[in-house]
């Protein structure tokens, strides 16, 4: 390798050109780091033209310059650097120059363009960006890549103009292709913005139009913007509003309800809006109570509540108020339903449900008045539960009229008291008690979730066998004091009957 000057090589290689490493006489490296810098440039300027890409270039370019530089650092300086370095910035200076030239023309061509559209000459900026070639595109890829989108957006303006004359349809539908192009909002451009705001307010009231509030917003923006910086525009805002509005109802009663209610609203506070109230007040109603009845269809019984009470409270003397009470009924009942069936779900731990510590009304349930049978739901004593008879019980918690929660048994009245003879020892005759069960009772009526009685029943049964049997361990300390009764089905379902049958 040829001892040369570091500077001299970095700014050759700064010229892309490979240069330096000819003149350290690396003519392989050069040959290779030249093709990988025409696959950039092109890559650039045909491919991806973007400023991202653009930076990697400029890395290239910038590695390029740095590894030249140390490459020659290596292997020392030589004489006549000066001539070198002269040499070097000849390569360098050009290059330069060529680009910088291009980036400034490419912008010129670009304004020229711009003032052409700014007076409504489609027809003339599309010749003077075609002005740019492929130089250009080296020098300031992006602006290629931005002016390709303009000359496309000034296409379909100009296949407009050519339409409106004979095809008006035709032609608001391509001036709605052209709002949507990324080439129709070129900076500094102010020609027909009323016309193309409209054909963008009319694309996203379309797409409003599946309830989706965000273009909905953004469609009436750019109708509120027409009538404040354009005059004489209120009939052609008027076509676009209504053409939207007689878009309504649609299949999707909630989707209708959405758009109503952002519409509603927007109108209370007055300015583009203020036109739309009557559309609101012919669609909002079915629309609401059809949401309501589409969700309740789902069972989802809160959200169609809210749509039931949200049509009440707005429109109470609609002929469609009846429907939306009825459905609010309807879906308090099953949201009251569902909630008593969690609270009166057995713990999986086993115990009294939720409900005897925390009730709730269901006022689908029949009321707690008249003879009876009610049908209860009996928890803390299952033995008791399953001695009551089938049509005392409730087969499911919607057919239930009271919750009866039962405590522990504790002894009640004496029945009678009879003496018995020890059996394991010697002693007198030994009194034994024979009592009824004792248990407490909270009765809760399931339609209004009040507790209507609160006290202790006791059940009867047989007592003073003929033998009485009991457990001890080492000596006999002789028979218990007092014992229950031994009670049998009717007895217990004498007990119960005061609660169920009253």
């Amino acid at each position: 390798m040829r001892a040369r000057d570091p500077y001299a090589v970095a700014l050759a290689n700064a010229s892309l050109l490979g240069a330096g490493y000819v003149m350290l006489g690396r003519r392989r490296l050069a040959l290779i780091t030249g093709a990988v810098t025409v696959a950039l440039i092109l890559s650039l300027a045909l491919v991806a033209r973007s400023a991202w890409f653009q930076g990697v270039v400029l890395l290239w370019w910038a590695a390029l310059t740095v590894h030249g530089w140390w490459l020659a650092r290596e292997h020392g300086r030589s004489d006549g650097a000066g001539r070198q370095r002269l040499i070097a910035l000849g390569l360098l200076v050009p290059v330069l120059l060529a680009v910088g030239w291009l980036r400034l023309d490419a912008a010129r061509i670009e304004q020229d363009a711009a003032a052409a559209h700014r007076a409504g000459r489609c027809s003339q900026a599309v010749p003077i960006l075609r002005r740019l070639w492929f130089g250009h595109r080296v020098a300031d890829a992006p602006l290629s890549a931005r002016t390709d989108d303009n000359v496309a957006a000034c296409q379909l303006m100009i296949k407009a103009e050519r339409q409106a004359a004979g095809d008006r349809l035709a032609a608001t539908e391509t001036l709605r292709a052209y709002a949507a192009h990324p080439g129709a909002l070129w900076p500094g451009v102010n020609v027909r913005r009323a016309d193309l705001f409209l054909a963008q307010a009319a694309q996203e009231l379309g797409t409003a139009l599946t309830g989706d509030t965000a273009a909905l917003e953004t469609g009436f923006g750019r109708l509120s913007r027409v009538l404040a910086e354009f005059t004489g525009q209120e009939a052609k805002v008027q076509a676009v509003l209504d053409g939207f509005l007689g878009g309504l109802p649609l299949k999707d009663a909630c989707a209708t309800r959405t758009i109503t209610d952002w519409l509603g609203e927007q109108a209370a506070g007055g300015g583009a809006l203020d036109h739309v109230g009557d559309a609101v007040a012919r669609v909002a109603p079915a629309a609401i109570v059809g949401c309501g009845d589409d969700l309740a269809d789902d069972k989802d019984w809160k959200d169609a509540r809210a749509q039931y009470r949200q049509l009440l409270d707005q429109y109470p003397g609609h002929p469609i108020a009846g429907r939306a009470r009825q459905g609010e009924e309807r879906a308090t009942l099953e949201i009251e339903l569902a909630e008593f069936r969690r609270l009166v779900k057995r713990p999986a731990s086993g115990g009294k449900p939720a409900y005897c510590e925390d009730p709730a009304p269901y006022h689908g349930a029949d009321p707690y008045r008249g003879s009876g049978p009610h049908r209860a739901m009996v928890f803390g004593n299952d033995g008791h539960r399953r001695k009551l008879p089938s049509s005392w019980l409730a087969k499911d918690p919607a057919d239930a009229v009271l919750v009866i929660c039962v405590g522990k048994s504790t002894f009640g009245s004496t029945v009678r008291s009879c003496y018995y003879e020890p059996i394991h020892r010697s002693g007198p005759l030994e009194s034994v008690a024979f009592r009824k069960r004792k248990v407490s009772v909270r009765v809760y009526e399931v339609r209004t979730g009040k507790l209507v009685s609160k006290r202790s029943i006791q059940i009867g049964g047989a007592s003073c066998p003929a033998r009485i049997h009991y457990t001890f361990y080492g000596i006999d300390p002789g028979a218990p004091p007092e014992k229950y009764v031994k009670s049998s089905t009717a007895d217990v379902r004498a007990a119960y009957a005061s609660l169920i049958r009253p």
